[in-house]
């Protein structure tokens, strides 16, 4: 066992222990501060930085399993998750899958996670028992009839200055549109903005600025954007007269 698999493995044992005697239940919290330890555990060098796992599987106790496991709860570890890719700046390929299981050989009042790499180039393997008494949230699978958001709304953008001062859009995994046509995503009323001036994606699950061949340009922290531009919180977009400030929400 390696220094750093043995550190997390005490760091479980210890908490699991402290958890057992000071609480009865497992706390949501403490869910998504063993996921957050386990993206950044788990996190590899690639050739355009940090990348993580996209699969994780999180185990606890039956009686845990039967209270948590509700549609609300599997969607608040999965936003957790894509925050946490985008604060700690680091990437994600392919779609995230959380699945939750019930395992009867872990006391009530704690849990287990596991994260790997979906992807057939990697040697890793899931958990034993992976099958057994499994929620599986995975956003390629979403459809109306269950209810569920159209989208996770992670970040947002705030307009510091111009005269759309104060406007404001949260966003998660859609395309955004920023200019003066009406059917944008953020409407600007800034003259010195293009229709359709500069637009968002989502790609491996982070937020990437492109100008839309716009009359005046598209500025990050003050340098024009003329390649894709990975945005991180607190930077700051110029459009026009009009700046926006994108953050995690």
């Amino acid at each position: 066992m390696s220094i750093g698999n043995l550190e997390a493995f005490l760091e479980r044992k210890i908490e699991g222990f402290f958890n057992r005697k000071l609480s009865s239940v497992l706390e949501p919290s403490e869910v998504m501060k063993q996921l957050e330890r386990e993206i950044l555990r788990k996190k590899r060098k690639s050739k355009d930085g940090l990348i993580v796992p996209n699969s994780y599987y999180v185990e606890m106790a039956p009686e845990d399993y039967q209270r948590l496991c509700a549609r609300r709860f599997l969607d608040e570890i999965y936003i957790m998750v894509e925050k946490t890719v985008i604060i700690n700046d680091l990437f994600m390929d392919g779609h995230l899958e959380i699945t939750v299981n019930s395992n009867e050989e872990l006391s009530k009042g704690t849990c287990d996670v596991t994260g790997r790499f979906a992807d057939s180039s990697y040697d890793e393997k899931p958990p034993e028992n992976a099958e057994c008494h499994t929620i599986v949230l995975d956003r390629s699978e979403f459809n109306p009839p269950l209810n569920l958001p159209t989208e996770y709304k992670t970040v947002s953008l705030l307009a510091l200055e111009g005269k759309d001062i104060d406007s404001y859009l949260e966003f998660g995994e859609k395309t955004i549109y920023i200019g003066r046509r009406v059917n944008n995503d953020f409407i600007l009323t800034d003259t010195n903005a293009s229709r359709v001036h500069a637009y968002i994606t989502y790609e491996r699950h982070r937020h990437i600025l492109y100008d839309a061949d716009s009359m005046n340009g598209t500025y990050v922290n003050g340098r024009a954007v003329v390649l894709p531009q990975l945005l991180r919180p607190g930077d700051e977009l110029r459009i026009g007269e009009t700046v926006l400030l994108y953050e995690v929400i």
